[in-house]
């Protein structure tokens, strides 16, 4: 095997990805390879507790149409977050399976040469970067949002006029809100809300966005095995079978990293839906009313929306064509002049190879280059009614 000492590097720094994600996801007890069910039900059930005060804000302080949308809006988005970080723990033992493979395949062992190694952590490199820029995006917005009513707050300018104190999120309270002290205080007291909610949206990405990519990076390393298959006339049968056994394994991967997020990425997507049609009302009713900073807040969130689609979409995307990829090189190989016995297993994985690696969305659909039009569709059809409240007001 032609391996080099920088080789070993590369896979050394790549693997920090993973520490990087157990560091994170520690935080809340949902890493898979050593879960904390103490930890996460402690945090689970505070957080439960706080999203069932959100529908208790909207039943108890309902005034119009208007702000009943935004506070639907703000518990949708919380929805999301809440269903992500539940099946990060229902589906611990398949993201333990994924870790603990992929972990594998930073051992020398895992690759016959160089080239392999560098087709690998090119993928590696890339899923790391988006990876980043992913997590920054999160972080940044869920930061704002949080202290966004801090830089909102303005003092009552006469004696008439009452303060209006302002939380981060709209849970219930069963109390008066009316002094620096107390709102200090229920401000603090939304701090574990909004860390749970960070680092469990940050962890379900990550994870997604990380295990999506390396196994990219071993399907390019595998269309490479494959294409070698023609330089060879005298094929073994022992190493087409390597190559079977090393196919059924990414097959396998991709499988369960479909389960794994599947319940998670239903609920986004249609959360998305209805958060782009009720985000595009509000645009309206702000146009209509006179425009203000809501405004720009409500364009913010439908490109917050539109982001995390996009980025399941490229995710997705990637995968697909790697797997694609690996089942033409399975047909352009010389099959025809093989022995029969060696046929028989080549056709058997273009068969396997048919239908494509990707992510889904439950049991539903899959994304892909055209979900984000089916989605902006299916939006705009929903607010094509809502628009009938605005001409009824």
């Amino acid at each position: 095997m032609e391996v080099s000492v920088e080789d070993q590097r590369d896979l050394d720094e790549g693997i920090k990805m993973f520490y990087w994600g157990e560091r994170v996801s520690r935080g809340i007890g949902v890493w898979p390879l050593a879960p904390n069910n103490n930890l996460f039900t402690v945090f689970f059930i505070y957080l439960t507790v706080t999203g069932s005060l959100e529908y208790v804000s909207l039943f108890k302080e309902y005034i119009d149409f208007t702000s009943a949308i935004d506070m639907i809006t703000e518990i949708l988005a919380f929805q999301h977050i809440y269903v992500s970080i539940l099946m990060l723990r229902v589906h611990t033992d398949k993201l333990r399976y994924l870790i603990t493979e992929s972990l594998k395949d930073y051992q020398l062992s895992a690759f016959k040469n160089s080239l392999e190694i560098k087709i690998f952590i090119a993928y590696i490199n890339k899923g790391r970067a988006f990876a980043k820029f992913v997590i920054t995006f999160i972080a940044t917005t869920a930061i704002s949002w949080f202290f966004l009513p801090l830089t909102t707050l303005v003092a009552p300018v006469s004696d008439n006029e009452t303060m209006q104190f302002v939380v981060p999120y709209r849970f219930y309270i069963f109390y008066e809100v009316n002094d620096y002290t107390t709102y200090l205080l229920t401000y603090i007291s939304q701090g574990p809300p909004f860390f749970i909610i960070s680092t469990g949206h940050i962890t379900s990405e990550g994870f997604l966005i990380v295990l999506v990519f390396h196994l990219c990076g071993r399907l390019a390393i595998l269309v490479e095995r494959i294409n070698g298959l023609n330089n060879e006339p005298n094929i073994s049968k022992i190493k087409l079978s390597k190559i079977i056994s090393e196919h059924a394994r990414l097959l396998k991967m991709g499988e369960n990293i479909r389960g794994a997020f599947a319940t998670a990425l239903l609920a986004y997507l249609l959360n998305g839906m209805i958060l782009l049609c009720l985000i595009g009302y509000q645009i309206l009713v702000n146009i209509m009313t006179g425009p203000n900073s809501d405004l720009m807040l409500h364009f913010t969130f439908i490109f917050a929306t539109y982001f995390i689609i996009t980025t399941f979409c490229i995710v997705s995307e990637q995968l697909i064509e790697e797997s694609n990829s690996v089942c033409e090189a399975f047909w352009n190989t010389e099959w025809y002049n093989m022995p029969r016995e060696c046929i028989y297993d080549i056709i058997y994985c273009i068969n396997r190879s048919q239908k494509p690696l990707a992510l889904q969305a439950g049991k539903f659909s899959y994304f892909d280059s055209t979900t984000l039009t089916e989605v902006t569709k299916t939006s705009m059809g929903y607010l094509s009614v809502l628009r009938n409240f605005l001409t009824v007001d």
